[in-house]
């Protein structure tokens, strides 16, 4: 091909593309509006599993905190007792005999812990949890019968720190995980009430369910 000298005459015309247009596809920069892109977690997968155990457990630890403190023994004979008794089936006549006899607060209490336990144990050792492990995190976090005062408070400060290490976890992924469950259900006024209508929602709602497992919230 030869060689051709620019001339002021070339630099002056201006270029007129011969081939078909060019249309752009999909969206502009020009059509996106500040704030509303498109952006990925900024968090791991661990981080936001662990900071949706962090929201459990405070929620549960809140709940079993009020109920030690207005003097119920939770380790207390009579509970205990009919729990035994009561063994270990969910449905049929004897199950119905252990709820109605159960004491309010001992019912609150345990459910308060199994949701403290099973998101400590869910971070321990996956999904699976089996009954050696739920009695090991008893004797670690809760008070047995006729436990002396000084193991209360170690089981207490125990707690807390459990707490406090599973929020470290998350890191700043526990704010949006916070502020998921307790912004968005209407018409709830605590972290425990709003955490209880998410999975409510959720039995209908495929998507807000695999958000509330990917943050460790089912």
């Amino acid at each position: 091909m030869p060689i051709r000298e620019i001339t002021e005459e070339d630099i002056d015309t201006p270029v007129i593309p011969t081939g078909p247009p060019v249309i752009p596809t999909g969206p502009q920069v020009s059509d996106i509006l500040p704030g509303t892109e498109r952006r990925g977690s900024p968090f791991t997968e661990g981080q936001s599993r662990d900071a949706g155990f962090a929201f459990r457990m405070e929620d549960a630890l809140r709940t079993i905190e009020e109920i030690e403190e207005s003097g119920f023994n939770p380790a207390n004979f009579r509970d205990l007792l009919i729990d035994y008794l009561g063994g270990d089936d969910s449905a049929g006549p004897r199950a119905w005999v252990e709820r109605l006899m159960l004491s309010p607060k001992y019912k609150q209490y345990q459910r308060a812990k199994m949701d403290f336990s099973t998101s400590q144990l869910r971070k321990e050792t996956g999904a699976v949890i089996n009954e050696s492990e739920i009695a090991w995190v008893d004797n670690t976090y809760f008070p047995l019968l006729s436990a002396p005062e000084g193991e209360r408070l170690d089981k207490w400060a125990a707690r807390r720190a459990a707490v406090a290490a599973m929020k470290v976890s998350g890191g700043a992924a526990y704010e949006d995980v916070r502020r998921l469950a307790t912004s968005s259900p209407a018409g709830t006024d605590t972290q425990g009430s709003a955490l209880d209508e998410l999975r409510r929602r959720a039995e209908t709602d495929e998507a807000l369910a695999a958000e509330l497992r990917n943050m460790g919230l089912l």
